[in-house]
């Protein structure tokens, strides 16, 4: 049995796979803002899903920047006490199993790829829109090698500009589109803006970032996840990045993701297949 995870910025979610191959009892709690209370609520989840004894190893997403080793975050703008604590020995000692450690939006990344809308491309770029702005690049089914991973959120799309909610730079993608960043400038949830012209805005933004991710990273297909694209309009990012790409003969193929929040759950499901 296998226990998975993806912790993000608002949301932990866990649950087990018998098989390596499907989920079974997935549960969803708020992520606690302090590490102690949101290893102990882990714990709390865990014991509930898994018979003592029977687990075999331990894979998980944490919204943040790991170090080299993968074994705890350097950085975690949404989750800040989240931040140096050794979070990969603390599993691992309550567990007594491997434990392997990505960023959430790289498993949601390969979910996507290996299990849902990506299926079948070579080359697939992710993005999900949530609270903050994460993604990756995924080839022939496995993460692209990078050194420090990715964070197309952090791309910057105008000099100065807005503050980015998640790291404080200026002009940064997080800082037009993610869920964190409209709320701070309509003092609204973003599920609740009904104005279609804050919305025509936002696709634009995206259409942008969209524009840097196809030069840099040269997709088959973008897929879009994230519980912010429920409220972006889809054919308009489309269409502005067709008119804002124009290098290439044709842009990429732009698509809403099919495992939703279970992105980053399939995902370590990939993982635990690519390493075993």
């Amino acid at each position: 049995m296998y226990l998975l995870f993806d912790i993000g910025g608002t949301k932990m979610r866990l649950a087990v796979s018998v098989d390596g191959k499907t989920l079974h009892n997935i549960q969803i709690v708020p992520t606690p803002d302090s590490f102690d209370q949101g290893i102990n609520t882990f714990k709390t989840i865990a014991s509930q899903l898994n018979h003592p004894g029977d687990l075999q190893a331990i894979i998980g997403g944490v919204a943040g920047v790991f170090d080299s080793s993968k074994s705890f975050l350097t950085i975690a703008p949404h989750m800040a006490d989240w931040t140096s604590k050794p979070l990969k020995q603390v599993l691992s000692d309550a567990f007594n199993v491997p434990v392997y450690l990505e960023n959430d939006a790289a498993l949601a990344a390969l979910g996507e790829a290996n299990f849902g809308a990506g299926m079948g491309y070579k080359i697939v770029a992710f993005l999900t829109i949530s609270t903050g702005v994460g993604g990756a690049r995924i080839i022939d089914g496995k993460l692209d090698v990078n050194s420090h991973g990715f964070e197309p959120g952090h791309q910057i799309i105008t000099f100065g500009g807005n503050v980015c909610p998640g790291c404080t730079s200026l002009g940064h993608l997080e800082a037009y589109i993610s869920g964190t960043a409209i709320e701070h400038t309509y003092h609204v949830k973003p599920d609740q803006i009904q104005d279609s012209a804050i919305w025509e805005g936002v696709a634009r933004w995206l259409a942008v970032g969209l524009n840097n991710v196809t030069v840099f990273w040269s997709p088959n297909i973008i897929v879009l996840g994230g519980s912010t694209m429920k409220s972006i309009p889809l054919e308009r990012v489309r269409f502005y990045l067709k008119e804002t790409l124009n290098i290439f003969a044709s842009p990429p193929t732009v698509v809403l993701g099919k495992l939703a929040d279970q992105a980053g759950l399939y995902g370590g499901l990939a993982y635990l297949n690519q390493i075993g």
